[in-house]
Formats: C-alpha cells, sequence, structure tokens
C-alpha cells in the first residue's frame, strides 16, 4: 500500500457489523480504516429508508477482482451525492443454480450492501446519472450510474474523507488506492452460506501445508491478463519469493500458499522439499481439486463462464482468506486480485504493516496499478 514511512492506525476490535475477520488477525491498519467501514455503514444503512435517495449500478462482466474495484468506485459516487449504492438486479456471477433467484452479489455471496432498497416502481423511472457531481438530478429518488461516470471519477477518493487523507503520510496521488481497499473491505463481507463454504473447502481441499504464522502469500497471474498488461514466468515469482524471505529469515518462513488460474504454476512450486528451476525449496500449500485453466489464451470470462460463475467466486474468495493469513506478500500489482489481497491485508485483517513485493517495481510509489 501506498503508505510513506510513518504511523498507521491500530486495529479495532470491531470495524462494521459482518467484517470478515480472522484467526490471524494483525495490529494495524491503514489509516482512517475504522472511520471510512463506519462512514460506509452509516451511509448505507440510513435510519429511514423512506427518505433513502439511491444510485444504482448494473455490474459488467469482468474478473471477479475487477468486479469489486468498479462496483467501489460506483460507492464512491454515491457518497458523495449521499445516495445508498444499490446493485441492479441481473449481475452476471450469479448467474448460477447455486445462487438460485438471488441475483445480486449481495444476496447470494455477500452480506447486503443495504438494507433499504428502491421500489420497482422507482427503478423503472430511474433516469441514469448525467455528471457524477449529480447537479440537476438532485430531486431524483433514484439514478443509475453507468460506466462513463465511473471512470471519470475513478483517481479520486469520496470527496468528504479528502480533509482526513490529508492530515495522513499517504501520497494524494494514491488516495484513490486507499479508497479502493475501503470499497472492498466493506462489500467483501461474505453471508453465513459462503463463510460455510469456504470453511469446509478449506477442510477438504487444501494440499500441502495450509497457511501458518510467517508464511509468504505467492499469487500468480497468467493467462489473459497479458492482453492488459505484462505476465511474467514462474520462476520470476520463485525469485521475488527469494528475496522476500531473505529480507528476514526469522520473520518470514520457506511457507508458500500459492494461488494461480495456471496449473503449470502449481507444478512449478508444488516439489515440496525439492529445489525449483530457481534453486529454492518451499513448502507449498495450494488448493486442489478445483478447475484451472491449462490454456493461457482462453478468455478469462470464457473460462468463468466453463466452470461456473459459483465455482469461480467460491475458489476466489477462499484463496482470498488463505492468502491473507500469510504474513508476506508477493505478486504483481498489475492483477486486480493481488490488488485486492493488499488491499484486504491492509484495512479489515489488519496487516498493513506486511511486506508486499512486486515481481516488477522495487519503489512502491512508482507502481502503475492500472485501474
Amino acid at each position: 500500500m501506498y503508505v510513506k514511512p510513518g504511523p498507521l492506525a491500530p486495529c479495532p476490535k470491531q470495524f462494521a457489523p459482518g467484517t470478515w475477520a480472522s484467526k490471524s488477525m494483525g495490529q494495524w491498519t491503514l489509516p482512517l480504516t475504522l472511520e471510512a467501514q463506519q462512514e460506509i455503514y452509516a451511509n448505507q444503512n440510513p435510519e429511514d429508508c423512506s427518505k433513502a435517495k439511491y444510485l444504482v449500478y448494473h455490474v459488467v462482466p469482468n474478473g471477479v477482482g475487477a468486479v469489486i474495484h468498479v462496483a467501489g468506485v460506483a460507492l464512491q459516487i454515491a457518497l458523495d451525492l449521499n445516495r445508498v449504492y444499490v446493485e441492479a438486479s441481473g449481475t452476471f456471477l450469479t448467474d448460477s443454480p447455486q445462487c438460485g433467484s438471488s441475483k445480486t452479489l449481495d444476496s447470494c455471496y455477500f452480506l447486503p450492501f443495504s438494507k433499504c432498497k428502491p421500489t420497482q416502481a422507482q427503478l423503472a423511472d430511474a433516469p441514469q446519472l448525467v455528471s457524477p457531481s449529480g447537479k440537476g438530478q438532485e430531486d431524483k429518488p433514484v439514478l443509475t450510474v453507468m460506466h462513463e461516470a465511473i471512470v471519470e471519477v475513478r483517481a479520486q477518493a469520496p470527496k468528504r474523507f479528502w480533509g482526513r487523507l490529508n492530515q495522513t503520510d499517504m501520497d494524494p496521488k494514491k488516495w484513490y488506492y486507499w479508497w479502493r481497499a475501503q470499497a472492498a473491505a466493506y462489500m467483501l463481507r461474505p453471508n453465513e452460506a459462503t463463510l460455510k463454504e469456504i470453511e469446509r473447502r478449506k477442510k477438504t481441499m487444501i494440499a500441502g501445508p495450509a497457511p501458518a504464522l510467517g508464511c509468504i502469500s505467492v499469487h500468480v497471474r497468467h493467462g489473459d491478463k497479458g492482453v492488459e498488461a505484462q505476465t511474467f514466468d514462474d520462476r520470476v515469482y520463485d525469485n521475488t519469493a527469494a528475496k522476500l524471505h531473505g529480507l528476514d529469515p526469522d520473520r518470514f518462513s520457506d511457507r508458500l500458499w500459492v494461488s494461480t488460474e495456471d496449473p503449470n504454476t502449481i507444478t512449478y512450486f508444488a516439489a515440496n522439499g525439492t529445489a525449483t528451476a530457481a534453486g529454492n525449496k518451499w513448502q507449498t500449500g495450494y488448493i486442489a481439486g478445483t478447475p484451472r485453466k491449462p490454456d493461457r489464451n482462453k478468455a478469462n470470462l470464457a473460462y468463468m463462464a466453463e466452470i461456473g460463475y459459483y465455482e469461480e467466486v467460491l475458489n476466489a474468495m477462499t484463496n482470498l482468506d488463505l492468502a491473507l493469513e500469510c504474513d508476506g506478500f508477493v505478486g504483481s500489482i498489475y492483477s486486480n486480485w493481488v490488488r485486492l489481497i493488499d488491499e484486504m491485508r491492509s484495512t479489515i485483517r489488519c496487516k498493513a504493516n506486511a511486506v508486499f513485493v512486486d515481481v516488477v517495481y522495487e519503489n512502491p510509489h512508482s507502481m502503475d496499478v492500472n485501474w
């Protein structure tokens, strides 16, 4: 995370109802995390729903990490307009038998983003948001935000936080990344059914050693991400993990948690006790028995549809939960999923002081996160 040397915030006992906590919580969060989570919750759950105004967003098909990040910008606009963020019904990731009639992320997988909902009549009459400022549309009970408006303000944080962020050690040019973390932390609050399925998978599908104190999380992104940004060979991740381990061998163990869609990456790292091609010896854990994508050229959306959206989301969430158990992190910040790991560990998992090493950038303040 883009924080200059300076004070972080201590981990509170609770952020907001339903926060996705863990048995391996750290001690430090990004500045203003507690305030942000409480203010998001208050905005999304007003005392009187009859007086609420709404901003509705239709999720655009994309990878799971990108879906959360783009929705987070829509939530940002909602906060700026003092409106309740609402996800429109029909999100593609819910097109699964397991979701049934629950056609939003916050009904199939996560806790409701809000206790309030607009009426069907209000939704039918909802005009599009003309400008992120909402000027001239203040009286409309429901507005629909389109992707163009989201792109316009994606490099910002909600205006209510600007003054407080200016009192921190964060680079103002990266305040938006702080907000991405806050939005993700609020949205990724699994419901009871999702939590149970994650636990089932953790008990039955882990191969190799499970994450433990001192482990290093390595997320390897291959496949069609190369269309958007550069990808890197397994050996690069291997050597980067070794570099992280070498920073403090007493703090970091030789245990890796590897998450990837590429079966060849699992083969590369899962030679427990035997040196890898780069000459490093690791004890590697990963999720077994889940679909992977041997064809790197297959479009990610096609792969997700092939294995099933429920499987994709639950596999992703299980790997995310396990990655966050570690104390060191390796990945390419180009990846939405790597950023999600970085954001969640820095906020509600209270590991903002943990070490993240990028496979490209040595200076975190020069990182290009794309979105």
